[in-house]
């Protein structure tokens, strides 16, 4: 039989949201909420282990046979509201178990995207989302960039930010480093000194850098990497979004 929680002040309602509302907790814990059918079932999908799952009672009938038969819950409209970010939210929200990290992956791989201090989840989320797409299964951040285990960016990323294997380094010149050690073809996206994207065939593996949305890449990082990257464009406008960048440059350079 499945239990009912009707109550917004259950333990189990507490801890989903501290979980969904605390990234280091989150961390700590080795735990990520995810929201809605589409994202929960996509989740359950791609391997995660599932701690605790809860349906709106006028839900659960659509979704049943997607989802684990353990550690099910019903909740109320009440209690669905308080775990609820918006409208778009259909009822069904699931506590998942992170997956480990396996760096040896990043180093084998031959194409990484690297983010230094990309700080706006749905940018974060979009990037990952494409990276995904074009097949940049190895990610690199540092500590300053938006939480990959958000309910933000894993919603707009379509769940792509918790599949990519996702390394932090707190030293990014250094990781730089052992990436060119590896024969990576670091490749930094900046304006000043770079050349045109298309102009040179660039090598496997590659390691692709996207800076700050406002700063972009650090001068220490840029120059720690072997070459420099940039969009030919109208001189109308500077620059381009950090995820629409991102997605130019991961499309030519993973070819």
């Amino acid at each position: 039989m499945i239990n009912l929680i009707e109550s917004k002040d259950n333990p189990k309602i507490k801890l989903a949201l501290k979980i969904a509302n605390d990234a280091s907790y989150r961390r700590k814990n080795k735990l990520f909420f995810a929201s809605t059918s589409k994202v929960v079932i996509d989740v359950f999908d791609a391997g995660f282990e599932c701690e605790m799952i809860f349906v709106l009672q006028s839900e659960y009938e659509k979704v049943k046979s997607r989802i684990p038969q353990k550690n099910v819950f019903l909740i109320n409209e009440s209690v669905s509201s308080k775990l609820s970010e918006g409208k778009t939210e259909d009822g069904v929200y699931g506590i998942f178990k992170m997956k480990k990290v396996d760096e040896n992956k990043i180093f084998s791989a031959d194409k990484i995207l690297v983010l230094e201090d990309v700080q706006d989840p749905v940018n974060v989320g979009a990037i990952m989302r494409t990276a995904l797409g074009f097949g940049y299964e190895n990610v690199v951040l540092t500590p300053k960039c938006a939480d990959i285990y958000s309910r933000k960016v894993i919603r707009t990323s379509m769940t792509a930010s918790v599949k990519l294997n996702v390394l932090k380094t707190d030293d990014l010149v250094d990781f730089t480093k052992k990436l060119n050690e590896k024969g990576f073809t670091t490749s930094a996206a900046c304006l000043e000194g770079a050349n045109d994207l298309g102009c040179e065939k660039i090598g496997l593996p590659v390691a692709l850098y996207i800076g700050n949305e406002g700063n972009g890449l650090s001068d220490k990082v840029i120059k720690a990497c072997k070459m420099k990257v940039k969009i030919p464009m109208s001189e109308k406008i500077e620059s381009l979004n950090a995820a629409v960048s991102a997605a130019v440059l991961m499309w030519e350079l993973g070819k």
